[in-house]
């Protein structure tokens, strides 16, 4: 009977999917965005300005005096807003699914474990690979402006290669700009294991691409010549190095501290390698050497110390003193050093603290016009996107972000984002200033009842205040409860699914009691009942 009824569900689930799409996204041909201050970042600011969003592209920007709107195109009024290119975040980990036993990330500039030779050495890992986007993850991101982001995998000494990203959606395939990239790589250590040193992960990173350029000589010699030569062994690891050793594709380094620069540095410049360094948070203490190599610069917002530093051994005050009073400075003293970097996420905890950590890093000196670009233009430059993306300009992809204010004030929101021509409305996240009546955090045992019939659910819910979150178990996987509220006895919160290859919204309203919970869940083309009864602690 259990068969049958999940038999029932999926069958006409599958019917109502087809029939309702499953992005948030308000796919429209043509808009006309009206009424706003525009900042192209790349020209002057256009106080009345009037953007043409046309097939993904921005087909006019100016002076709204100066135009007539296009009959077919639907007319947002930004009255009060400031439109900027949406935000380029250079270095992210976001919708990589990693296997748990591969999650151990060795800390910074110390010796760590890692697991096996697959993460010490696999430079042919794709992230586009163990790309699983997820919606919530996506608003988040454009609730502060991000619309293009690398991602990177992040384990072993050869990391593997980063996948670039415009965030117009739920699958990973049409966000791709480019994949791949380029070939990420730590220095790290392997704790009971060659290299146990950063004085070893420098020796075999210089072995690796020694054998590299004399596997690459082998196999073009066997080519052009075959009789009298070896054939050549194949090697995986060898084969994924030569786009990046031989060809010249960009190879990141990931520097932890001031050290790690120079090793990268020194790389760099023996190999003739076309090399990018990331993290960087201690990059001013050696700009001269990074402005002389005119080396791509990914500038992490992460303020805290590394381990290495002489401030995070001098207790939490002095720590902490350096990360609000000098690592802040950073981006602000490579400026002065006319050095020219992009700003990323790298090392943040959450995405709110992106556009705070600006801010920090402006009231430390950085200016205004540099940050924005450092967040725009250059980072598109860095890419090798600025044809098609870090700037307002007609014939760009548009990828523009609507906000209440100039970017870096205070409390400014983003109200509206589009990517690749997507409309993406940020709606309020749902406030309520009553408290809740009780605690309904705990195990529940739950049905569903509607047209589809009865199917049976788990919850494991977590409460804070009023504010909910939580997990749903299903005979369809585990779901995802999140933007919960708890208003005396009234409950809302939203499910995020996955179920057939589709992503599914659920939202529910209801009551809650101390040991049982009632209310409407709605879905796409439906509604069903939702009643649970909480788990005694002694039965979990």
């Amino acid at each position: 009977m259990k068969i049958r009824t999940k038999f029932i569900f999926m069958l006409i689930l599958t019917i109502l999917l087809a029939l309702t799409s499953s992005s948030s996204a308000r796919v429209g041909p043509t808009y006309a965005i009206v009424n706003c201050k525009i900042f192209p970042v790349s020209t002057p600011p256009i106080e009345k300005g009037i953007i043409i969003i046309r097939n993904g592209l921005i087909e006019y920007l100016g002076s709204q005096e100066k135009y007539t709107i296009p009959e077919d195109a639907e007319v947002i009024e930004a009255q009060g807003l400031c439109a900027y290119p949406g935000l380029i975040d250079a270095h992210t980990n976001i919708f990589l699914e990693v296997k748990k036993e591969e999650q151990q990330r060795p800390r910074e500039g110390t010796p760590a474990p890692t697991r096996g030779r697959e993460v010490k050495h696999n430079p042919e890992l794709e992230a586009f690979k163990l790309l699983k986007p997820k919606k919530s993850t996506l608003e988040n991101l454009h609730r502060i402006g991000i619309t293009t982001a690398l991602v990177v995998p992040e384990e072993g000494i050869f990391a593997g290669q980063s996948v670039l990203l415009n965030l117009n959606g739920e699958k990973a395939e049409p966000m791709v700009i480019k994949n791949p990239f380029a070939l990420h790589i730590n220095f790290t250590t392997i704790r009971g294991s060659y290299p146990s040193s950063l004085m070893g992960t420098m020796a075999l990173l210089r072995q690796s691409f020694l054998d590299t350029e004399h596997y690459s000589l082998h196999k073009s010699r066997f080519r052009q010549l075959s009789k009298g030569i070896k054939r050549p062994e194949f090697s995986p690891f060898l084969e994924a190095l030569i786009p990046y050793v031989v060809e010249r594709k960009p190879i990141v380094f990931n520097c932890a501290n001031q050290e790690d620069i120079k090793r990268a540095l020194r790389l760099i410049e023996e190999f003739k390698l076309n090399g990018y360094l990331t993290s960087v948070n201690e990059a001013w203490r050696v700009a001269g050497m990074i402005k002389k190599a005119k080396i791509p610069l990914f500038v992490s917002l992460d303020f805290k110390p590394p381990l290495t530093s002489i401030y995070a051994r001098q207790g939490e005050e002095m720590k902490k003193k350096a990360e609000n009073e000098i690592y802040t400075a950073n981006s602000a003293n490579l400026h002065k050093e006319q050095v020219k970097f992009a700003l990323t996420s790298k090392g943040t905890k959450k995405p709110s603290d992106f556009l705070k950590n600006v801010q920090k890093a402006i009231q430390a000196g950085l200016p205004e016009d540099i940050a924005i670009k450092a967040l725009t233009l250059v980072p598109a430059k860095f890419l090798g996107v600025d044809n098609i993306l870090g700037s307002l300009e007609p014939g760009k992809i548009a990828n523009i972000i609507l906000t209440s204010g100039e970017i870096f004030e205070e409390k400014v929101k983003v109200k509206w984002v589009f990517v690749d021509g997507l409309s993406f409305e940020i709606k309020e996240q749902p406030k309520t200033k009553k408290p809740a009546a009780l605690d309904i955090s705990g195990k529940w045992s739950a049905t569903l009842f509607s047209q589809m019939g009865e199917m049976t659910l788990t919850m494991e819910i977590e409460q804070e205040g009023n504010r909910v979150k939580g997990t749903i178990f299903s005979d369809f996987g585990q779901w995802v409860m999140k933007d919960g509220l708890l208003g005396g006895h009234e409950l809302t919160f939203t499910v995020e699914a996955f179920i057939m290859e589709q992503n599914m919204e659920v939202m529910f309203g209801g009551k809650a009691e101390e040991n049982s919970i009632e209310g409407t869940l709605s879905f796409p083309r439906g509604s069903g009942e939702l009643r649970a009864t909480k788990i005694p602690d002694n039965m979990r």
